[in-house]
């Protein structure tokens, strides 16, 4: 028999996912995938999704396909009191049993949400960022993280998808007594070598597709850091060394003035294709010969090396969050912000005979199959959802709740 805290609903338990907004990213991409995982791994429970700010692209996506997607429509991530009323209302008229937040601001919701049930319902934290300095954090982000720290023993679990980045946490004050480090995942059927992919993407893009291409998908956002890459390209074509540049993602057909003047002086002005956000990145992403992410700060576990990788594809990216780790010894990093480590890494990868190249593909798919497959975090995230509710249920000195039955 369930316990009476939690609503038996066919025998399913309530978990609300709360994100901060439902738009393209990796917190979003990652949520989808855990949402879609289907009933052998998440059957025992009924999800729903909170969104502080207006659905967004993958919101709505969620929504036609039949998750419940509500949203506080807080503009900019600012709270105000018909938000917060929101909140309570949505909060009571749901009733989780379950609450999980999904990055900062995010978290602090959950945890007010989980407050207005008595008893209060558990809560677990998914941090999706890397903390190199807190310094580059918004003033408002800083004071969320730092009341999160206050919080954070208060937190029944807190997954982190980066080993960097917990230690990180821990050290601005994070407890980490309840912490646990769970990767991304990703579907190899998906994200995979396709033969085809070269030809889908020259009749995608303005690219020439004689020259090898390196490819950098991202948002536009200023801890990615295109500027580096773009500069790091044009350097190579000075030393006689062709290659297209094909930078894709939300906001980056409008690059800053600063990063377009990278790349208009020199050979290297006709090689470098800006395009906004697509939806079909699976379909040729393995045409490109080198994915390249080149950010500053803030990466934890970058979703597009996992799929690239997946994909075949060798991956170069700056020594960020976990990159290094993803990579191994499939691909290279070097430091954020150093453009002639990017440039010899670049140039050292497109030096390599190209069946070099495709081993060092095939292994990086070997690794991300074999250490980071969906349905392995999938499994995960089900038996700490299913542990928290446990210890909760001790806690409470009641029953188990009937979807978590067995549950150790």
């Amino acid at each position: 028999m369930a316990h009476p805290g939690f609503h038996d609903s066919a025998n399913r338990i309530r978990l609300m996912h709360v994100i901060t907004a439902t738009g393209i990213g990796g917190a979003q991409t990652m949520l989808e995938r855990l949402v879609g995982a289907g009933d052998d791994v998440f059957g025992g429970y009924e999800q729903s999704i909170l969104s502080l700010m207006s659905a967004g692209t993958l919101g709505l996506r969620l929504a036609r396909a039949g998750v419940p997607v509500h949203t506080l429509g807080m503009r900019g991530g600012v709270p105000t009191p018909a938000a917060l009323f929101r909140l309570v209302g949505l909060s009571r008229a749901v009733a989780p049993d379950l609450f999980v937040g999904w990055m900062h601001h995010a978290g602090l919701a959950a945890w007010y949400a989980a407050r207005m049930h008595w008893p209060r319902r558990p809560v677990i934290w998914n941090v999706r960022h890397s903390l190199h300095d807190i310094a580059y954090e918004k003033p408002a982000t800083r004071a969320v993280l730092r009341h999160s720290a206050r919080l954070s023993r208060h937190i029944d679990a807190i997954i982190f998808n980066s080993h960097v980045a917990r230690t990180q946490y821990g050290a601005l004050g994070y407890d980490l007594d309840r912490a646990t480090v769970i990767p991304n995942g990703f579907d190899g059927d998906h994200f995979r070598p396709r033969p085809d992919a070269r030809a889908r993407l020259l009749s995608l893009f303005p690219v020439d597709g004689t020259r090898p291409i390196i490819g950098m998908v991202a948002r536009n956002h200023p801890m990615k850091d295109p500027g580096l890459l773009i500069d790091a390209v044009r350097r190579l074509a000075s030393d006689r060394m062709d290659a297209d540049l094909l930078i894709v993602g939300p906001g980056m057909e409008h690059l800053p003035d600063q990063h377009h003047a990278a790349g208009s002086t020199g050979s290297a002005a006709d090689r470098i294709t800006l395009s906004g956000q697509r939806h079909d990145i699976g379909e040729w992403l393995a045409g490109l010969d080198l994915l390249v992410l080149p950010s500053a700060w803030g990466e934890a576990f970058p979703n597009i090396i996992g799929e690239a990788m997946a994909s075949g594809v060798p991956c170069i990216a700056t020594d960020v969050g976990d990159a290094r780790w993803i990579i191994g010894d499939c691909g290279r990093a070097v430091p954020p912000r150093d453009v002639a480590a990017m440039q010899a890494a670049i140039a050292g990868l497109l030096s390599l005979p190209p069946d070099a190249r495709r081993n060092l593909g095939r292994a990086g798919r070997e690794r991300v199959l074999r250490m980071f497959s969906l349905a392995t975090v999938a499994q995960r995230y089900a038996a700490l959802y299913a542990a928290v509710l446990q210890r909760w249920r001790l806690r409470q000195g009641a029953g188990a709740p009937a979807g978590v039955a067995g549950a150790t």
